[in-house]
């Protein structure tokens, strides 16, 4: 990254001239200003420990809470990142102490205009799908019983728009993105009325689903306003209004998870680079299957060429 993002130094700094689409030849400044990735590659790049935010300073133990934290101090960690050639149990304290691992020169280090903890962005595949809904359906599962909520799946009638699990939804193995789009459709349906343990009210159960449901639409829309943006976080805090039903229920203990954590940021993220599908990796994440795996498929499996011998 280093090697490919080097000559942004010199040209975000200084400006290159770029012909416009109207033929008029401009001075521009181009900068990296976002990031687009899962949540291994967003720690990878930002430096933090994993199980940490990428942009804020939020700590572990408060990442299932309802607040706001700062942004990382993008100066304070340039400050550390100087000082890698000094001692290197020094430095290694210092690192830990602006909350990033110890590593030589990041290649964002020397970018102009350049601030990585803001340059995060959403991710609707990995963040909400492979996520927040996935471990919402989980704890509906554990609250409801996988016997019930199978037996309510297979009573869905027929819909041309809702696909149905017949079989149920607690048998399925490695569950993809598209599946926890369609499980979302009809979720809030089934748990309707619901009996729960104990005897306690599932009023607070859906109220608790109906959030981040509604977060999770409401984060793709194609265009947003202040109004929008309104709901949507309303919607993240009904969620976290209701959510104690859980803790209540013996599901959680906390939850203390970066990907929810992460729905936080949606707001402003979405205030600085646009809608969502701006930045969805679901549509590169396409790309795996179309260039490697069906390619893979169409051979005879016999001495395919390893990665190692590939870069050699």
């Amino acid at each position: 990254m280093k090697y490919i993002l080097g000559p942004l130094e010199k040209a975000g700094a200084k400006g290159v001239e770029m012909a416009s689409g109207d033929g008029v030849i401009r001075r521009c400044h181009p900068i990296f200003a976002t990031f687009v990735g899962d949540y291994p590659e967003q720690v990878l790049v930002t430096c933090v420990p994993t199980g940490e935010c990428g942009s804020c300073e939020v700590e572990r133990d408060q990442l299932g809470d309802d607040e706001t934290f700062p942004l990382r101090d993008l100066a304070r960690v340039l400050a550390v990142l100087d000082g890698v050639d000094g001692d290197p149990t020094e430095y290694k304290r210092a690192c830990k102490e602006v909350g990033i691992k110890p590593i030589y020169h990041p290649f964002w280090e020397n970018l102009p205009y350049t601030n990585i903890f803001r340059s995060i962005t959403p991710d609707v595949l990995h963040q909400l799908y492979q996520g927040v809904i996935k471990h919402l359906i989980a704890w509906v599962m554990a609250c409801c019983g996988e016997a019930e909520i199978d037996a309510r799946c297979r009573r869905l009638p027929p819909n041309h728009n809702i696909r149905l699990f017949m079989k149920g939804i607690s048998g399925l193995s490695r569950v993809t993105g598209r599946e926890h789009d369609q499980i979302s459709r009809f979720l809030l349906g089934i748990i309707i009325d619901i009996r729960l343990p104990n005897g306690l009210s599932s009023a607070r159960l859906l109220g608790a689903v109906r959030g981040l449901l509604d977060f999770v639409y409401l984060a793709q829309y194609p265009m947003h306003t202040d109004e929008t943006l309104g709901l949507l976080n309303d919607a993240l805090q009904t969620f976290h209004d209701n959510k104690q039903i859980f803790v209540d229920l013996g599901i959680r203990t906390n939850f203390n998870l970066p990907k929810l954590h992460g729905a936080s940021h949606y707001s402003a993220y979405i205030q600085l680079f646009g809608t969502t599908d701006n930045t969805n990796t679901e549509y590169t994440e396409r790309l795996h299957i179309d260039l490697a795996k069906d390619a893979f498929r169409s051979t005879n499996f016999k001495d395919e060429v390893s990665t190692n011998d590939a870069m050699a």
